[in-house]
């Protein structure tokens, strides 16, 4: 059985193929209704008791953090409709407690063990000021569930948490705000192309537009999300090979761990093919930001699709931004690499970068590139950023952000004892 508080707290009772609903107020902390009760709320903030449950624009700023319930019963928490769901609602008189707080959810718990290992972590300083791991090797991974076909665990590694993310429901209304961590497979699903076309359109080398890249639909609704056997693009010559992940697709578990977002798909407006001195850390977030977009010519073969470029995109899974590589930097020449082109690093900044990764050279980020006379140009990373055709096989590595509310079970965050999520 399920039963559901909302805004109009209304109680939805199920017995059997029958269905009752009563409509009832919350005083001290239980439900105050006619009839047998099947449950009761109590709600806190922290250690103190609160009269009801807080709503969802309340000025303390309080954010569900989680619940606990007798008789086996469990909350499962709708942030998008700021209520409840008591899943598991098998006896009568069942008592829940939800717990509120201004840190709700996960990310104080990274400030918590910044505390205890400060090397592995730093603010990168820009207008959201978001925490994120850095250095050769911090221990940041984690277990979300992810399994291959025979149980074996698919590791994630965090990036950070990252302030200021839109959180979107199905219809794609923002209906919060949040302060999410941010996570990325710890190796690389394969080298498949970005985006692909004929050779009528942009010459053959794909369309630098995320919304319909080939590569996102894979991602999000085609053979990794489906965790299936398809045909995928990898060439310039806009042909599918077998691309099996039926074994390394992502579960169902684990797929309810992640919350959709709005994505920025903005980039720098300046040429990467020749301005390559520009390309930081903090100038690429500016651009990853903004509302400049990878297409700005018309008059050549290579620049001849007709897609509407977007700045933004909502979805659950996408890929790593050009910031989100440089601000991983860590070692004792970090400002000095910060301060520096990443188109122009030197080993004492790839090498102390975790998010670099020697064995796929040459991974694809989810930014487009402005380059003149091409409308197919996206941002990669090897030792340093750079760009090329949307169609080049590189390697992919799924990023996407844990919904609010989860918590993480502290491990060691090293791949035989990584973080958990509760």
């Amino acid at each position: 059985m399920q039963c559901c508080l909302g805004g109009g707290y209304l109680i939805n009772k199920s017995y059997a193929n029958y269905q009752e609903s009563v409509s009832f107020k919350v005083m001290e902390g239980t439900v105050q209704y006619e009839g047998s009760g099947d449950v009761f709320f109590a709600f806190y903030n922290g250690n103190e008791q609160l009269t009801e449950m807080p709503k969802k624009d309340n000025p303390e700023n309080l954010r569900f953090d989680h619940a606990e319930c007798n008789n086996g019963a469990s909350v499962e928490w709708n942030s998008s409709k700021w209520a409840p769901t008591v899943n598991n609602l098998s006896k009568t008189k069942t008592k829940c407690t939800l717990y509120f707080s201004e840190t709700a959810g996960n990310y104080n718990q990274l400030e918590d063990l910044k505390e205890k290992n400060p090397s592995m972590f730093e603010y990168d300083g820009t207008s959201d000021n978001n925490l994120r791991y850095i250095g050769a090797s911090p221990h940041n991974y984690i277990d979300i569930g992810d399994r291959d076909s025979s149980g074996n665990k698919i590791l994630w590694r965090i990036i950070g948490t990252m302030k200021n993310i839109p959180v979107v429901d199905e219809y794609g209304e923002i209906v919060n705000t949040e302060t999410l961590i941010k996570i990325i497979r710890a190796d690389s699903i394969g080298n498949w192309s970005w985006d692909s076309s004929g050779t009528a359109t942009n010459g053959g080398k794909g369309v630098n537009e995320w919304s319909q890249a080939d590569l996102m639909t894979t991602l999000n609704f085609g053979a990794y999300w489906n965790k299936e056997y398809d045909k995928c693009y990898n060439s310039t010559t806009d042909s599918k090979i077998t691309c099996d992940f039926r074994d390394t697709g992502i579960t169902s578990e684990a797929k309810r761990e992640l919350v959709k977002v709005r994505w920025n798909t903005g980039t720098i407006t300046d040429d990467f093919s020749y301005y390559t001195w520009k390309i930081t850390a903090s100038y690429m977030y500016e651009g990853e930001r903004s509302n400049n977009y990878g297409k700005y010519c018309s008059y050549s073969s290579n620049c001849s699709d007709s897609v509407t470029r977007k700045t933004t995109w909502d979805g659950f899974i996408g890929l790593m931004y050009p910031s989100d590589y440089g601000y991983a930097v860590g070692g004792s020449k970090r400002i000095e690499c910060l301060a520096q082109s990443m188109n122009k690093w030197t080993v004492d900044c790839y090498e102390n970068d975790w998010l670099y990764d020697n064995t796929n050279d040459h991974q694809w980020t989810i930014t487009p590139a402005y380059v003149p006379s091409s409308g197919s140009d996206v941002v990669y990373l090897s030792t340093l950023v750079k760009n090329y055709s949307a169609s080049s096989a590189y390697a992919v590595r799924p990023v996407a952000y844990l919904r609010p509310g989860t918590q993480i079970v502290v491990g060691e965050g090293t791949t035989d004892n990584p973080h958990t999520l509760k």
